[in-house]
């Protein structure tokens, strides 16, 4: 069965060139790769990486079931996370993680997480996720949200959780870009919304052709 981005109702309004990434439908790009390119180094993009992996833990012993799939994750600090290129284990508070990977690699993760220690939830199809890239994306987030997320402030690695445009979203960020979980039933709203806001600041939307996925700092 194909899985249809969030975003899909949009994507048919725009001139987009869909890719098939694990049974998911998702843009490759939206008609003109260079000037998406272009952007993302002078401006802004916005990506749907809505078809990655997004698994939950809470309660229970959930550092030491973080444990079994990414060695040291026990030992992260809340709002803080350990990634490499094919997953991030962010870790929320003293019991709750939240784990991104590659799209279908939560299958595997779910089956060896331990359930009998923690709450496990594949939360894969009920959230989306973006990806804000380019020099100019603070200033996207800085006209989205009172939270203060300047970066001598909020570092790489870290967690945020707050909202953006009045949805609830956890941001993780890099070196490179901020990526945002949110609930997938807000997410072309979410879009509509950051777009709206970005123009002025060169903000387009991208494909997974100009950011693909990997979680590496």
């Amino acid at each position: 069965m194909i899985k249809t981005s969030p975003l899909s109702g949009i994507y048919r309004n725009l001139p987009v060139n869909l890719s098939e990434v694990s049974g998911w439908k998702i843009a490759g790009n939206f008609g003109d790769k260079d000037r998406e390119q272009e952007n993302l180094q002078k401006g802004s993009v916005l990506v749907d990486w809505s078809h990655i992996g997004k698994i939950t833990l809470s309660r229970g012993n959930a550092a030491a079931a973080a444990e079994q799939v990414l060695k040291g994750a026990s030992e992260i600090e809340p709002l803080k996370t350990s990634a490499n290129s094919k997953m991030a284990v962010l870790r929320l508070t003293k019991n709750d993680y939240l784990i991104l990977c590659q799209p279908a690699m939560e299958k595997t993760l779910l089956e060896k997480l331990d359930t009998k220690i923690t709450t496990v939830t594949d939360q894969t199809g009920a959230n989306g996720c973006f990806v804000l890239g380019g020099p100019r994306r603070d200033e996207v987030l800085e006209r989205s949200t009172a939270v203060d997320l300047r970066r001598d402030r909020i570092t790489a690695s870290t967690v945020i959780q707050s909202s953006i445009h009045t949805v609830n979203m956890t941001l993780y960020r890099t070196n490179n870009f901020d990526i945002i979980v949110h609930p997938r039933n807000l997410t072309e709203s979410l879009y509509d919304a950051l777009m709206d806001v970005g123009i002025g600041v060169g903000l387009v939307p991208a494909g997974i052709d100009t950011i693909p996925v990997s979680f590496e700092k």
